[in-house]
């Protein structure tokens, strides 16, 4: 079977169906609007890449380009607007990680239907996220090796929606990624 991470700890995250992690995201405001103390550089890159700055996307591609095998097509969860082209930071970072002998298919899944934002209390159930996204019909991943990934995770909901969604679609190997688990 075709391996997905040189790193072997996250291929083995990845073969038991779990979310590999980058570290934690801390918002930086509670929700009380007091700044959140226990927001950190870390979340800082994450909260760059989310804005689509170049400070935050190239750190995440210093971290995770020698990490990812070649021949792996990434995927990126699609942003929760419907018929938006994934532009987002993390589909900046995701075309440039496709860049080196991978295969980009960072708009194979796409929202059909818009959704509320999950970071403002949206739903987080994986029937509403499996109800709003499709796939391009312009694209295929059958029988690829993918890496779905996204910027922030809190239930897992979305990335797992979008992991089905290839598999159904014949992916041969699913592998989820995010940047940072929400705490």
């Amino acid at each position: 079977m075709q391996h997905i991470f040189y790193n072997e700890d996250w291929e083995e995250i990845a073969d038991n169906g779990d979310v590999v992690l980058c570290g934690l995201y801390h918002r930086y405001w509670n929700s009380d609007k007091t700044r959140n103390q226990a927001f950190d550089m870390f979340s800082g890159r994450i909260l760059d890449v989310k804005e689509k700055k170049e400070r935050g996307i190239s750190y995440f591609f210093q971290q995770l380009d020698d990490e990812i095998c070649e021949n792996v097509s990434i995927c990126v969860v699609p942003s929760h607007t419907k018929g938006e082209t994934n532009e987002s930071g993390i589909a900046e970072l995701a075309h440039r990680l496709a860049q080196n002998n991978r295969i980009d298919k960072v708009n194979y899944l796409i929202r059909n239907k818009t959704i509320d934002k999950l970071a403002y209390g949206g739903s987080r159930d994986i029937r509403v996220q499996l109800g709003s996204i499709g796939v391009n019909p312009d694209m295929k991943v059958e029988g690829d090796v993918v890496l779905i990934v996204d910027d922030v995770t809190t239930s897992g909901a979305s990335l797992e929606a979008c992991r089905n969604i290839l598999l159904e679609h014949g992916a041969q190997r699913v592998a989820m990624l995010a940047l940072g688990q929400s705490v």
